[in-house]
């Protein structure tokens, strides 16, 4: 890597045009100025152009028609040059030392596949959570230390515990190794892109909140509920293509993991039925039936969202204890 890394940031955003401003004055406010900023607009149909347009002289402009966020990511990734890679959407927040604080965890693990920053979430008008790293991350940090470099597999095979890409930064010769991103994955790509590292080398988090993600309800995936039901799906098939590629020893935890993803997701949608968006959550159970060969739970929450409401309450306690059984990691 070299005694000073160079930092590429690599902006991905489709139709984020109130936010695109404030996301790049964050980056060009760094106390650590990156060797370049990479903007890919993913097919933006409002005014983005021109909201960067006043920017276009500190950055690299690549516009393409609408592919997806991986694809998008991935052409920036293509165009960067430098060492270590920074991500950000174009409507999150950075704070002034998120980029210094990440290079100097990069060059003290300079084995780690991913350095991962804390962070908070907001909306317009209040903070919603005000970690972004979960109980098991957060964990990590008892002690009294503010970052930490370890085997992150078991965690991410469990869940993906980096929030957004906005706090991820990947040293390029790391992606060279595993690979870009998986356009086939609308929702969980970068989920699938940080096992795939983690599976490789270790995994450093830096217990400091340097990245503000931004809520919305109109995000790419919608309400928390429906939210949870589209990520598990695509969640899903990302396990599934990890089963198929995972080494003898390692199998066993993938298929548990995905075992525990179908159960989950098929409780959310047996929430979303009984939450009034009864047409959606009977959609995705009927999906999630494919998957019966894996775990009973489409099959019993999908008979369950048929019961009368008095065999529901009787027999729902019963159904979730025993489908538990299997579905823990």
């Amino acid at each position: 890597m070299g005694q000073t890394p160079s930092v590429s940031v690599v902006i991905t955003t489709y139709n984020q045009a109130s936010y695109i401003g404030p996301a790049l004055d964050s980056v060009f406010a760094q106390s650590r100025t990156p060797a370049e900023v990479i903007v890919v607009d993913d097919g933006s149909t409002d005014d983005t152009p021109e909201r960067i347009a006043p920017y276009r002289d500190r950055l690299v402009y690549i516009r393409q028609p609408n592919q997806g966020v991986a694809q998008a990511r991935n052409m920036g990734v293509r165009t960067a040059r430098g060492d270590l890679l920074a991500f950000l959407d174009g409507d999150d927040l950075w704070e002034s030392e998120k980029l210094a604080r990440q290079v100097a965890a990069a060059c003290a693990h300079p084995d780690s596949g991913l350095i991962a920053v804390n962070g908070v979430q907001f909306s317009e008008t209040r903070l919603t959570r005000e970690s972004l790293f979960p109980s098991p991350i957060a964990r990590l940090f008892d002690g009294g230390v503010d970052s930490v470099c370890v085997d992150a597999s078991p965690y991410f095979l469990r869940a993906c515990v980096v929030s957004t890409t906005s706090q991820a930064m990947i040293p390029a010769r790391m992606l060279e190794a595993v690979g870009l991103s998986d356009p086939h994955l609308a929702l969980v790509s970068d989920w699938d892109l940080y096992l795939r590292i983690a599976e490789r080398y270790p995994v450093t988090f830096v217990n400091q909140r340097l990245t503000r993600w931004r809520y919305h309800e109109k995000s790419a995936s919608g309400p928390a509920l429906s939210r949870e039901v589209r990520w598990g799906e695509d969640g899903i098939h990302m396990l599934a293509k990890h089963v198929q590629r995972a080494a003898p020893e390692r199998r066993r935890l993938v298929r548990a993991s995905l075992r525990s993803k179908v159960f989950m997701t098929a409780q959310a949608a047996y929430y979303l039925v009984e939450s009034g968006e009864r047409d959606l959550g009977l959609k995705s159970l009927r999906r999630l039936l494919s998957w019966s060969r894996v775990s009973m739970a489409p099959a019993v929450f999908l008979a369950a969202a048929y019961s009368p409401a008095w065999l529901r309450r009787s027999l729902g306690g019963v159904a979730r204890t025993a489908l538990k059984v299997g579905r823990s990691v």
